[in-house]
């Protein structure tokens, strides 16, 4: 399988120059026209063989990418200016009082990119191999598997520089009876990422180790399932947003290695006919478990922000199974986080917390031979929802909406 994308962006960022105690802000925007081409290539092969007593399921093949990132994010204005700031108690929304940017578009991107030092390129190539080998009628499953990879990649004007990574992969699975099974994995992470670092140095893949354990069971005679897992993952090298530095800057810090922990409940079934639900409750506790040298405001046991203790979603969906009305369908389903850890910094004001999240998505379809259509409301309720942090550079905290209540069409035709 092959796969080409192309991406083009016009358009800037905008966010604060400074916050005043007072509630009184210098706004700035920046340019941040962008384009990105990325090619991809699967090749593998699969199948079955049986020696002796023992089933073999192979899947091996090569995995190959290159992508190429260029962005001008180089050109910078203050909207506001010292003596006639914008006051967001009292906010003025006509021309500001340092005017309006007039940025350079007309140069060709890839030049204000490199200028900008917005370039970022990346090639990879995989090799992997997978059996799994069948026991006992099959009753017991053992997956073994490895993958290698070597990227190439470059960044912000850098010199490009190169990782290679081998990864293994072991997995045990088996059937207590047919209704029920166990299972147990490990395997490691090795994914190349892109940044540049805000005290300097190589970006380092991100390379990680993860043990999971769990049960799944069929009920009902199969209309219903369920599964239960537990896990753990270390995750070494991983970037993140330098709190220190504006998000529009594109630095990144190493926390050094993070780990995460929890369990997971799934379940999905048939209630009654053409009425199927899918449910989701997962709890994660994330914390930081080494601390790379040089990163002096983050310590070890420190939450990780940007996730939630507890998550739940489930989703509803109806299809009318016979008569006039036969393919015509509803369905709904919500997201609810708690215990969002989202600060990057201590919050100087306890009491200032993410809430609670809380989003309901609804949706009406109907198919008829080759001919689909789907109608979607997000965000049913009109549901002001955010996230954000503190941020110590700015002494200000910020908070990014999500969309109010949108609507999606979409038709689909079959040949």
């Amino acid at each position: 399988q092959l796969a080409y994308f192309n991406y083009r962006q016009g358009g800037s960022s905008m966010w604060p120059a400074s916050v005043n105690p007072d509630g009184t802000m210098i706004r700035a925007v920046s340019s941040w026209d962008a384009k990105s081409t990325m090619t991809m290539g699967q090749f593998f092969v699969n199948g079955e063989i049986v020696t002796g007593a023992v089933r073999h399921r192979i899947l091996g093949g090569l995995d190959l990418s290159n992508k190429e990132y260029f962005a001008d994010w180089g050109q910078y204005h203050e909207l506001d200016n010292t003596a006639s700031p914008f006051d967001t108690h009292n906010p003025d929304y006509g021309i500001p009082s340092n005017g309006y940017p007039e940025f350079d578009h007309t140069t060709p991107l890839e030049q204000r990119a490199i200028a900008a030092g917005g370039v970022i390129d990346q090639r990879y190539s995989g090799v992997y191999l997978q059996d799994e080998l069948g026991f006992l009628q099959n009753r017991l499953r053992i997956t073994l598997a490895g993958r290698y990879t070597y990227v190439q990649q470059s960044e912000y004007g850098g010199a490009p520089y190169n990782a290679k990574h081998g990864s293994p992969r072991i997995g045990i699975s088996y059937s207590l009876d047919k209704h029920t099974s166990v299972y147990g994995l490990y395997d490691q992470a090795f994914i190349p990422q892109a940044g540049r670092l805000a005290g300097g140095g190589k970006v380092k893949p991100v390379t990680g180790n993860n043990m999971e354990l769990g049960i799944k069971k069929d009920w009902a005679g199969g209309k219903w399932n369920s599964t239960l897992a537990i896990y753990h993952i270390l995750k070494e090298n991983e970037l993140t947003a330098d709190p220190n530095s504006p998000p529009n800057s594109g630095l990144s810090i190493v926390f050094g290695q993070k780990r995460s922990q929890g369990v997971e409940v799934d379940v999905r079934g048939t209630i009654i006919n053409g009425l199927s639900v899918v449910a989701n409750y997962a709890f994660t506790e994330s914390v930081i478990s080494k601390v790379a040298d040089g990163v002096a405001d983050h310590k070890v046991g420190d939450v990780v922000p940007g996730y939630a203790k507890h998550t739940i979603n489930t989703w509803l969906n109806y299809k009318v199974q016979a008569g006039v009305l036969k393919g015509l369908g509803a369905s709904a389903g919500f997201t609810y986080l708690v215990g969002r850890e989202t600060y990057w910094d201590p919050s100087p004001d306890p009491s200032v917390v993410l809430p609670n999240y809380f989003k309901l998505d609804a949706g009406l379809s109907w198919d008829k031979d080759h001919l689909g259509i789907n109608f979607n409301v997000f965000n049913l309720l009109n549901r002001y929802l955010y996230s954000g942090s503190y941020y110590s550079y700015l002494n200000a905290y910020y908070w990014q909406a999500d969309p109010p209540r949108n609507l999606r069409l979409g038709l689909t035709y079959r040949f």
